[in-house]
């Protein structure tokens, strides 16, 4: 092989590289707003098929409701993380989504069955977690833990009662009533949560929520903010939606 033939070889292996890539590539979705505060990266080469709905549908929530998240959830000194990433994934073994640091891992198949449903929700849900960030607190080894119902019910607050109330998803109906625990985690400590918030304490979000971060939450903490006991707001709250059923 003479120079001139090694040269178009190495151009052509080049060129191949740099079609790999950029095919590789056109998958992933790199997000930066206007005023370049954050920074979002959506991996959909696992599920290419997803990529139009990332650009059109998803990007828009990104950019609206992060920086509104982090806004509804301070505490001092700290700042919500700047860059997240979301990848989609074949097989997450049960959950539809999952948040780790600034990381989020998306199910594949939920996602691609709940685009008109539940798919933006679920995404809110776990921004909600990024930007919680309650794994600081256990830095501190004289932090107290914070209960996962609160973690997971904070999340659902935020999704179920701030960005999208008109779905209705967290509801106490005639069927579950009976059984309704406040912290039953998820849509059920959301519900509770929002009627701790409208009848006792409209900062409730944020206080709980720093003082989860902080790694000082303590069960009489709902005392001192609403001058009544947690299982005194849980017996209310039972009765009152036992009362908005008849």
């Amino acid at each position: 092989m003479n120079s001139l033939q090694f040269l178009a070889t190495c151009l052509l292996l080049l060129c191949s590289a740099a079609t790999l890539f950029a095919d590789e590539q056109k998958d992933v979705t790199v997000i930066i707003p206007d005023d370049e505060k954050y920074r979002y990266v959506v991996d959909s080469r696992q599920a290419p098929e997803l990529t139009s709905w990332v650009r059109q549908e998803l990007k828009p929530v990104i950019i609206e409701w992060y920086p509104k998240m982090v806004d509804l959830m301070p505490s001092k000194g700290y700042t919500a993380p700047t860059e997240v990433f979301l990848e989609f994934k074949p097989d997450l073994g049960g959950p539809p989504a999952y948040a780790m640091g600034n990381r989020i891992s998306m199910s594949i198949p939920f996602f691609k069955a709940q685009l008109e449903g539940e798919a933006k929700g679920c995404v809110i849900h776990e921004l909600v977690h990024v930007i919680q960030n309650f794994g600081l607190a256990r830095r501190n080894p004289e932090a107290k833990p914070t209960p996962g119902w609160i973690t997971e019910g904070l999340a659902d607050y935020v999704r179920w009662f701030i960005y999208e109330p008109e779905k209705k998803g967290a509801l106490i109906t005639e069927r579950n009533i009976d059984s309704a625990r406040h912290d039953a985690s998820y849509r059920v400590s959301a519900n509770f949560i929002d009627w701790v918030t409208r009848e006792h304490d409209e900062n409730l979000l944020e206080k709980l929520n720093a003082s989860a971060r902080e790694g000082r939450y303590q069960v009489q903490l709902w005392e001192h903010w609403t001058g009544k006991s947690l299982k005194e707001l849980a017996d209310l709250w039972r009765q009152a939606k036992r009362d908005n059923l008849q």
